[in-house]
């Protein structure tokens, strides 16, 4: 989609111009922070981790926030941790040195969904966002039970439709993606062009539709609910292709 959205910008008069092709799954591979917005830290099912010392915290913090200061983290080992490797944990502080260990060692540990909150407190408050005081510990095992959408379907049952008769596997990926490695009898409608050529999707079978991290997928699915498909669920998952050989992970 940079692409296209590149090719805009120039037909509107922009010269000066970008592409970085590769997107969220190069930007986590090369280890890039990834930056959570205030409605994600407010709504969204996560695990929010206040970096700062105890007495900052106890002044002021985002409410749902456990406090587990910077000193502390060498004390956390993996296990200490949520046994989901795909916890959406999201940490903020003042000080972007405490974030940016954080951060690594969540990478170290495998996790895959860590992010920070930038501004910290004082960015939440600035949106006018009210804040809680006291304490509240982070407890010696994390945890964090996962939630599933209603459109949503785990890994081992996705896993099950490839190989159960009369279901459509979707891939909303490139075409480019799609010659280089797909699930045996998948059919690919890019999710940029799923406006144009949604009835190429068949409404009278269950349908799974996947990409290489669950974000096309879900642009997809919102194009066929908005066509009328009832029997759509999503895959937000990250999967990986060599050849005809996939690897899917959380």
């Amino acid at each position: 989609m940079s692409p296209k959205a590149a090719g805009l910008a120039v037909k509107y008069g922009y010269t000066n111009i970008k592409v970085f092709s590769g997107g969220d799954p190069e930007w986590a591979k090369a280890d890039q922070p990834f930056v959570s917005s205030a409605k994600f830290v407010k709504e969204d099912h996560i695990l929010l981790l206040d970096l700062r010392a105890t007495d900052k915290f106890a002044a002021g913090h985002i409410p749902r926030a456990l406090n587990l200061p910077a000193a502390n983290l060498d004390n956390y080992q993996a296990a200490n941790f949520p046994d989901y490797k795909g916890t959406p944990i999201v940490f903020y502080s003042d000080n972007m040195d405490d974030i940016a260990k954080a951060l690594e060692l969540m990478w170290d540990y495998g996790y895959t969904k860590g992010t920070y909150f930038h501004g910290g407190v004082a960015k939440w408050q600035k949106l006018g966002n009210p804040v809680e005081t006291g304490l509240k510990p982070a407890p010696a095992k994390l945890t964090y039970i996962r939630k599933l959408a209603p459109h949503e379907i785990n890994i081992p049952d996705f896993v099950k439709m490839l190989t159960t008769p009369g279901v459509v596997i979707l891939d909303a990926r490139s075409s480019d993606e799609f010659a280089s490695g797909k699930f045996k009898g998948a059919i690919n409608v890019p999710s940029e062009n799923m406006e144009k050529r949604f009835n190429e999707v068949p409404k009278d079978k269950p349908v799974y539709v996947h990409c290489a991290t669950g974000m096309r997928a879900e642009m997809a699915y919102d194009i066929l609910k908005a066509k009328g498909y009832t029997n759509v669920k999503l895959l937000k998952a990250n999967v990986n292709f060599t050849g005809d050989e996939y690897k899917i992970t959380d």
